[in-house]
């Protein structure tokens, strides 16, 4: 069995990638050798400009899954689809060393509608999770004795979430809501030991599924939303498949193949999400939310470090000089957020935290709908160089195409 250093894999990760950055194609952070990855930075709407809060917030022409309940705010007989696209920008230093990597992906597609005013659904594919890191020259112990080797890691893949979101209204002033969520995917793990004139590749598939359930709320006063979110945990369950294979310089050795073996499955921890929404002039938007992750009580760790309880504060302004006016530039929306996260990896003692700012724009597509192009850029950083972790600077855009169509009217024949 072999045990690896923290400290090694940290300084491994960068040392390579910095001399070798032509031939690396890593899409992820070096943190994603976590648990099942990083958190994406996918989003549905206008919510990734303004911080990613909007657990109060009503659904008009942009979709918001931040709250199932606010699916009951969709108008009467709208229907709603919403794809987007991010393109990532990082770089990457142990305060030495930096290495600048680069990625796209798309990142939702989402559709919603609420057909006679008394309730909305909605519907999401996104991903969850990213992997994406290299390990080279990573120096380890062989248990038991004073041997070691060294071996090259590369790990890739994520999971996806396919979510189903209900909400109504139970009286004018309060809206409740349901969601369901499946979370599937596989986490590839590659690994070469190169002994003398041999080589040992060794391959792991971790695959992981599970279905996660939450509820929600949203309270209107006046100008005023409140909303109110909680995840129940849930155990995704998890197999491998295992390929080793040895190679010489003429030989091709199946060493051990295994599939579908039993791993540990993997516990998502209980989330808590309170967020408020106020609303001036009809043109100006604030945006307050908090959320707790309690990874404490899943009393989980891995080889490298272990999960602590993650708290989060996202604040975000919108500002809209008039939505109905003929003069297109005042139907622009301008858009700004804040969000801080504590993180909930704990390494060498020291918490993983993040900050960062964005902005966005929603442009206009067209005059008689709702149609929008939203962009919006953000620019962060997550961990520092203390006590040999790395610091990882990133600037995101995301790009949504939201589109909005009154559907389910019955056509009238003269």
């Amino acid at each position: 069995m072999k045990t690896i250093n923290a400290t090694v894999i940290l300084i491994a990760t960068l040392g390579f990638t910095n001399i070798h950055s032509q031939a690396n194609n890593l899409t992820g952070s070096p943190y994603s050798l976590f648990g099942l990855g990083i958190e994406t930075n996918s989003n549905v709407g206008k919510n990734s400009g303004l911080g990613k809060s909007g657990v109060a917030s009503d659904i008009y022409s942009n979709i918001n899954i931040h709250n199932p309940a606010l699916f009951a705010t969709i108008p009467k007989k709208r229907f709603l689809f919403d794809v987007g696209f991010s393109a990532e920008i990082d770089k990457v230093s142990n305060g030495k060393d930096n290495e600048n990597r680069g990625a796209g992906n798309f990142s939702n597609i989402a559709l919603a509608f609420n057909t006679n005013g008394k309730y909305g659904i909605g519907l999401t594919l996104m991903p969850a999770t990213d992997v994406g890191y290299a390990l080279i020259g990573v120096e380890t112990e062989v248990e038991g004795s004073e041997q070691s080797y060294i071996s090259n890691v590369i790990g890739s893949g994520g999971l996806n979430t396919v979510r189903l979101d209900y909400g109504t209204s139970i009286l004018d002033s309060l809206n409740v809501g349901f969601n369901i969520s499946y979370l599937f995917g596989k986490i590839d793990e590659n690994e070469t030991v190169r002994i003398n004139n041999s080589m040992l590749k060794i391959t792991k598939e971790n695959y992981y599924r599970g279905a996660q359930f939450g509820v929600g709320f949203q309270l209107k006063h006046n100008n005023y939303n409140w909303g109110l979110v909680v995840d129940a945990p849930v155990i995704l369950k998890a197999s491998k498949d295992t390929e080793i294979n040895k190679t010489s310089d003429s030989d091709y050795i199946i060493v051990e193949n295994e599939y579908n073996e039993s791993i540990d499955d993997f516990i998502l921890p209980l989330k808590v999400k309170l967020g408020v929404s106020a609303v001036y002039n009809k043109s100006l938007t604030l945006n307050l939310d908090y959320k707790r992750s309690f990874w404490d009580m899943t009393d989980q760790e891995d080889n490298i470090g272990r999960f602590s309880d993650q708290d989060v504060i996202a604040l975000g302004v919108e500002y809209t000089i008039d939505k109905y006016a003929f003069n297109y530039w005042k139907r622009i929306d301008f858009r700004a957020g804040y969000n801080y996260d504590s993180g909930y990896l704990r390494i060498n003692d020291k918490k993983i935290q993040a900050n960062s700012l964005s902005l966005g724009i929603g442009l206009p597509i067209g005059f008689k709908n709702n149609n929008t192009i939203n962009i919006s850029y953000t620019y962060g950083k997550w961990g520092s160089t203390e006590d040999i972790l790395i610091e990882q600077n990133f600037n995101s855009i995301n790009l949504n195409i939201s589109l909005s169509d009154i559907w389910f009217i019955k056509r009238k024949i003269d």
